[in-house]
C-alpha cells in the first residue's frame, strides 16, 4: 500500500513539474497580460483590477509570451537583475500601459517629490546648503540631476572646491569652484550649493547666458537624488521587449550579461549617469530604436573639466565620461534614436559584426559622437545626423584584424563652438576657452589601419584653434588599399586643411569628392597628401601630385546657408534640409561604383548626403 501510495505522490508530483511553476502560481500556462500601479500590492493577481506593486516582485511572475503593463507613475527601485526569457514567437514585453507613461527612477523620492523642507542653509555667504536627512549607509557615492532643468549636478570629491570662492582663472592645483554640485561627506549628509560660476555667463560670441538654475536655494527645486549602480542587469535574459518607458537616474541604466540576447528596447528614454547600455561580453541581436538618451551635461562642463590631468586643476569629475550605448555589439540594429547631451555617443568595440547604426540625431555631443574600433565587420553607418558635436565618427585603433565598415549617407556637422579649456589650464594652448573637435578624431590606442568605406556624406566644418593643421577628411585611418574615401562633400567655414597624411603609397582611393572651403591663406588646402606635397587647390593636386587622385573631384561652393547652419534653436530631425546644396555641379555623379558592392550605391549620381529634391 505504501508503495502504491508513493507511486502515486511521485507521479503527481512529475505532473506538476511538468504543468510548470505557472500552476503554483495559479495561473494558466497559456500567456498572459499583468499589471504593475503604484497603488497595487504585490498579495494580488496581477490583473487589471488587482495589480502588482513592484516590478522586482512583478518580473519574477512572467513566463514567455506574458505582457506586463506598468501604469502611470514613478517605480523608485533599482538594481534589478533579471534572467527571464520568452521565444522568437512569444517574446516578454515589459511595457507602459496605453496612453500613459511609467518612469523607472533609481533615485530616492523625498528630494523630487517634497519642496521647501529638505534642506538647510549652512553658509549664506555662498549659497551652501546641507540636507536635513542622511543617506542610507551603503550610499558610497551620490549623483545629482535638477529634474527641471534636464541637467546634472558636478558630484564634488573635496569640501574645499565646493566651497571655494575662486572662480577662476585656475592656477595649478589651487581649489576651484566649478559651478553647481553637490558632495556626499562623512558624516551621511549632503552638501549642495547651486551658485553659477559667474565666469561662464557668456557664449562664444560673447553674448550673456542666463545661469541654470535662475534660484539657487534647492528647496525651490525638484532633484533627484541617485546612489544606484545600475536599474536593470540583464544576466541570461533574452526575447524580451522594454517598450515605452521612462529609466532616469543610476550610473547604468542596462548592465547587460553574457547570454542576454535577441531583446529589444523601443520608445523609451534613458536618463543615465554614466552609461545608458553596457553590452558586456557574449551578448548579441538587440534592436534599440525610437528612444532618447540623455546624459544631462551641464553647459558650463569643459572638455578639460572632464578629460582632466593631475596637473590642470584641483579635481578631476570623470564622471560625466559618459557613453550611451558601449561595447561589442554583434547583430545590433540601432536606428532612429536621438542621442544628447553627453560626452560619447555609440561606441562599438572590437567584435561588432553585421551590425547597422543608421536614421540617428546625435546632438550637444561632448566629445566623440560615434566610437569606431578597427577590429569590427560588416558594419554600416547610414542616413545619421551628427549636429552641433564637439567630434564626429572616431577610429579606435586596435591590433584585432579589421572588417569592412561602410560610412555612408551621413550629415557631419562639428562647425559649432564648444567650451575647451578652462582659462588658466596648462592645455590652454591645444585646448582654448572655445574650440570643437575633429570630424574624424583620432585615438593612439593600437593600429589605425581600418577599412573604411567613406561615401555620400556632407561634412561641415571649420578650422581647430587649438590644432589648426587638423584636415576635415579621414585622417585618423591610416592609408590602406581598403580605405575609400569617394563622392563625400568637404566643406570648411574657414581656412582649415581638408586632406593630410594619406600617401599613394598606401593603396588607398579618393575620388568624386567635393572641396571647399571659403577662404585660405596660410595652410595648404591638401598638406603631405598624395605625392607627400602641399596643394592650396585641387586643380594643382590633379595637374601636378601624379596620383591619379580625385579624378572626378570637384573645388566648387556647395552654396549652403551659413546663417541657417549656425543656428542652435532648431528641431534636430527638421535640419536635414539645410544641408542639401543648390549648386546643381553637386547632382553629378563622382567616382564610379562599378564592380563594388557596397550597400546603397544602386543609381547614386550625386555628392555628398543629400541627393537632389
Amino acid at each position: 500500500m505504501w508503495r502504491r501510495r508513493g507511486a502515486v505522490l511521485a507521479s503527481l508530483f512529475f505532473i506538476l513539474v511538468a504543468l510548470g511553476w505557472d500552476l503554483l502560481k495559479g495561473r494558466q500556462n497559456e500567456p498572459g497580460e499583468y499589471y504593475v500601479s503604484p497603488d497595487g500590492s504585490n498579495r494580488n493577481d496581477g490583473k487589471l483590477n488587482r495589480p502588482w506593486r513592484t516590478l522586482r516582485y512583478a518580473l519574477e511572475m512572467l513566463s514567455a509570451g506574458d505582457v506586463l503593463y506598468l501604469r502611470d507613475g514613478t517605480y523608485y527601485e533599482h538594481e534589478i537583475k533579471i534572467g527571464i526569457s520568452g521565444s522568437a514567437s512569444t517574446p516578454i514585453t515589459i511595457r507602459s500601459y496605453p496612453g500613459e507613461r511609467a518612469v523607472i527612477d533609481g533615485g530616492v523620492p523625498y528630494f523630487t517629490t517634497t519642496r521647501g523642507s529638505e534642506w538647510e542653509i549652512i553658509d549664506s555667504n555662498i549659497g551652501l546648503y546641507r540636507s536635513r536627512r542622511a543617506l542610507p549607509e551603503e550610499a558610497d557615492f551620490v549623483r545629482a540631476w535638477l529634474v527641471d532643468d534636464d541637467v546634472q549636478l558636478v558630484e564634488y570629491e573635496s569640501a574645499e572646491n565646493l566651497e571655494s570662492t575662486n572662480y577662476g582663472p585656475l592656477n595649478g592645483l589651487e581649489q576651484f569652484y566649478m559651478g553647481p554640485g553637490i558632495q556626499l561627506r562623512a558624516d551621511g549628509h549632503l552638501y549642495l550649493r547651486l551658485q553659477y560660476n559667474p565666469n561662464d555667463l557668456s557664449d562664444p560670441s560673447g553674448n550673456l547666458l542666463a545661469p541654470t538654475p535662475i534660484d539657487t536655494n534647492p528647496n525651490n527645486h525638484r532633484i533627484a537624488i541617485f546612489f544606484s549602480s545600475y536599474i536593470f542587469r540583464l544576466d541570461g535574459a533574452s526575447y524580451v521587449h522594454f517598450r515605452d518607458l521612462v529609466f532616469s537616474h543610476a550610473e547604468y541604466i542596462f548592465d547587460v550579461r553574457a547570454g542576454s540576447d535577441h531583446n529589444v528596447l523601443s520608445g523609451s528614454q534613458l536618463n543615465y549617469g554614466s552609461r545608458g547600455l553596457v553590452i558586456r561580453d557574449n551578448v548579441r541581436d538587440w534592436e534599440i530604436y525610437n528612444c532618447e538618451f540623455n546624459n544631462g551635461v551641464p553647459d558650463y562642463i569643459y572638455w578639460t573639466d572632464v578629460k582632466n590631468r593631475g596637473e590642470d586643476v584641483a579635481e578631476a569629475y570623470p564622471e560625466f565620461q559618459s557613453v550611451a550605448i558601449s561595447g561589442s555589439l554583434p547583430g545590433f540594429l540601432v536606428h532612429d534614436n536621438y542621442f544628447r547631451d553627453t560626452f560619447d555617443g555609440l561606441s562599438l568595440q572590437d567584435g561588432t559584426t553585421d551590425a547597422r547604426i543608421s536614421d540617428n540625431v546625435f546632438a550637444r555631443i561632448r566629445d566623440d559622437s560615434i566610437n569606431l574600433s578597427r577590429g569590427i565587420s560588416e558594419v554600416e553607418v547610414a542616413h545619421n545626423l551628427l549636429w552641433h558635436v564637439m567630434s564626429g565618427i572616431s577610429n579606435l585603433g586596435s591590433d584585432a584584424a579589421p572588417g569592412d565598415v561602410y560610412i555612408h549617407h551621413n550629415v557631419i556637422d562639428n562647425s559649432a563652438y564648444q567650451r575647451g579649456g578652462r582659462p588658466g589650464n596648462v592645455r590652454e594652448d591645444n585646448w582654448p576657452i572655445w574650440t570643437i573637435g575633429s570630424p574624424f578624431p583620432d585615438h593612439d590606442d593600437g593600429n589605425k589601419a581600418s577599412w573604411w568605406k567613406l561615401y555620400n556624406n556632407t561634412i561641415v566644418t571649420r578650422q581647430n584653434v587649438g590644432h589648426p593643421w587638423a584636415p576635415a577628411g579621414p585622417d585618423s585611418v591610416t592609408g590602406n588599399p581598403e580605405k575609400y574615401v569617394f563622392n563625400n562633400i568637404f566643406y570648411m567655414l574657414d581656412e582649415g586643411v581638408i586632406y593630410r597624411d594619406d600617401l599613394i603609397s598606401s593603396g588607398s582611393h579618393y575620388d568624386g569628392n567635393v572641396v571647399f572651403r571659403n577662404f585660405g591663406e596660410s595652410l595648404p588646402l591638401f598638406a603631405n597628401f598624395g605625392d607627400g606635397g602641399g596643394y592650396d587647390s585641387l586643380s594643382d593636386f590633379q595637374a601636378n601630385s601624379g596620383t591619379g587622385w580625385e579624378a572626378q573631384g570637384l573645388e566648387i561652393d556647395p552654396g549652403y546657408d551659413l546663417s541657417a547652419l549656425a543656428e542652435t534653436n532648431l528641431d534636430p530631425f527638421m535640419v536635414w534640409e539645410h544641408y542639401r546644396p543648390v549648386n546643381s555641379l553637386i547632382f553629378t555623379a563622382g567616382a564610379s561604383y562599378e564592380g563594388l558592392d557596397w550597400p546603397e550605391i544602386q543609381g547614386v549620381t550625386y555628392r555628398g548626403a543629400i541627393p537632389p529634391p
